[in-house]
């Protein structure tokens, strides 16, 4: 058992609903058509959640090296050997910043253990986690991403990341406009505001997508975790290698 008795994943459903069906249908090129129970999330609103909204996580001076660091490495590492265009020249990892910037690499590290020390307490964990990747990531202005599960496909096909039970996602900024996360089993939305941490599980209870960025650029931190220790990243997890 990888959760305790009273861990709050156990009213979660493991399948699709009809709710996830509906959300995806109420997004059309990066836009949500809003039904009339369609929720803006807010501060009162997160401690009631079935998952992690934490305003504040990263202070202004770690984002700010963040930042910086992304834009001194920006279209030079990351996807560029990818075979995948829509992420080409717009993600770092944690161990391509490190190389370039220890004190960035460090921040990067530092929140992957909070995070995770986070995710396991919510979630009433029984056995460790480890992060398999952590990333920076740029969202340009007109770009979206449909709604997804992180370890799951609707149609039932193979996903890539099977092993995958938790996300998270740090925002780095919030000086642009649109971008919102939404959930389109909850039908809900949040708009992050800078330094907050989202973190959730990879199924589809928590099928999310990001909606239109219309005018900036969104920088995010996104983190991805699983029970599988051979699929640990193990820049982030050092201790696993000695």
């Amino acid at each position: 058992m990888m959760f305790a008795a009273d861990s709050p994943i156990h009213a979660m459903p493991r399948a699709q609903q009809a709710s996830n069906l509906a959300g995806r249908e109420r997004i059309r090129g990066g836009v949500l058509a809003k039904g009339p129970q369609t929720r803006a999330l807010g501060p009162d609103d997160y401690a009631s959640l079935d998952f992690i909204v934490v305003e504040n996580f990263l202070d202004a001076a770690a984002r700010t090296e963040l930042m910086r660091s992304f834009d001194a490495l920006r279209g030079t590492l990351g996807a560029k050997n990818l075979n995948n265009d829509y992420w080409q020249g717009r993600l770092l990892f944690a161990h391509e910043v490190a190389a370039q910037s220890p004190v960035a690499g460090g921040i990067m590290k530092q929140f992957q253990l909070e995070a995770t020390r986070r995710i396991g307490e919510f979630y009433r964990l029984t056995q460790p986690i480890y992060a398999d990747t952590v990333q920076l990531v740029v969202w340009r202005e007109g770009l979206h991403m449909p709604a997804h599960a992180d370890n799951a496909n609707p149609d039932g096909s193979p996903h890539g990341m099977p092993w995958r039970s938790f996300s998270s996602i740090v925002y780095l900024n919030d000086d642009y406009d649109g971008g919102e996360l939404y959930f389109t089993a909850l039908d809900a939305y949040i708009k992050p505001t800078a330094g907050m941490l989202v973190a959730f599980t990879a199924g589809f209870h928590h099928e999310h997508a990001v909606l239109n960025v219309a005018k900036g650029e969104r920088l995010t931190m996104p983190a991805f975790y699983t029970f599988e220790r051979g699929k640990a990243d193990f820049f982030i997890h050092s201790d696993l290698a000695r």
